[in-house]
């Protein structure tokens, strides 16, 4: 059976596996990123762990990273967790170091493939992964193939203004999806309300032991939610709108709140739309950057 090598590179830690090509992993592994490492050494340090998990059966290397990822697999645009990242050509640098196949999407676009093959999409023709975590990020499916757009960036949903003028975003605009519904605004949010820094596992955790500070904060949380995803499903019109990411685990309890706000402020024609959970969790990225290549 073929098996493709998926490496997912995020933020704060890099993942690779050995995929097969029914999508259960043969082996993995996860090490800590340092903040403000170069880009090349992040790369080099990949390519030193590679060799690891090849065999006879592997067809190439798929990557899901962190950053806006061109059709070319360079980098576009990225925070500065990594230095040197923008612009990096993680594909052509990869192939010339390895002389294995590569393919290169960004981290959310790779988990929408997981999805798709693998998870909760599968046999879903038009639906949006939205993961929700440090940032907010999102892959768009539409008639079964991911849409990477004109130059590949395609999807980036916590960027889409919710309320104009408002909250100032890592991008650098204001009022983004992202300053109010990613675990980062949370933490934020309620360290404004309440002079008091927790983080947002803590604050999910004493809202439904109904701490009174804790439950006013989620409530405002799980509506800005709510109301970018009635965004995103008047938008495209998906099937379903599966939820990933660090945060999402949290935010199960309150699932039901989510779709029952999301329903009710739908247009008519989108009342159907379902919200789930991701089924293949942090995994996600690993199985779709690796499905790049099988």
């Amino acid at each position: 059976m073929r098996n493709a090598i998926g490496v997912d590179i995020g933020g704060t830690k890099i993942a690779i596996g050995l995929v097969q090509e029914d999508g259960l992993i043969l082996k993995k592994e996860e090490f800590t990123t340092l903040k403000n490492e170069n880009g090349e050494k992040i790369l080099q340090t990949i390519t030193e762990k590679l060799p690891f998990f090849y065999d006879e059966n592997t067809t190439g290397i798929g990557v899901g990273s962190a950053g806006q990822i061109g059709l070319s697999g360079t980098v576009l645009s990225a925070t500065d967790t990594f230095s040197d990242w923008q612009g990096l050509p993680i594909q052509t640098w990869l192939e010339k170091a390895t002389g294995q196949r590569v393919a290169v999407v960004n981290d959310v676009q790779a988990m929408g493939l997981g999805e798709q093959f693998f998870g909760t999409g599968k046999g879903v023709n038009n639906f949006l992964c939205v993961a929700v975590g440090t940032g907010i990020g999102g892959a768009i499916i539409a008639d079964g193939k991911l849409q990477r757009g004109h130059s590949g960036a395609a999807g980036e949903v916590g960027h889409m203004v919710l309320y104009p003028n408002g909250r100032k975003c890592p991008c650098g605009n204001q009022g983004c999806f992202e300053a109010y519904a990613s675990g980062t605004a949370l933490e934020e949010l309620y360290a404004e309300t309440f002079k008091e820094v927790k983080k947002g596992q803590e604050i999910f955790k004493e809202a439904l032991a109904n701490n009174e500070n804790a439950a006013f904060i989620i409530n405002q949380y799980v509506e800005n939610v709510a109301i970018g995803l009635t965004t995103l499903t008047n938008m495209f019109n998906p099937e379903k709108i599966i939820l990933g990411g660090g945060v999402s685990g949290s935010l199960s309890p309150f699932l039901t709140d989510i779709r029952e706000q999301v329903q009710s402020n739908v247009n008519k024609i989108n009342k159907d739309v379902k919200i789930e959970l991701s089924s293949l969790g942090g995994n996600a990225m690993i199985i779709g950057a690796a499905s790049l290549v099988l």
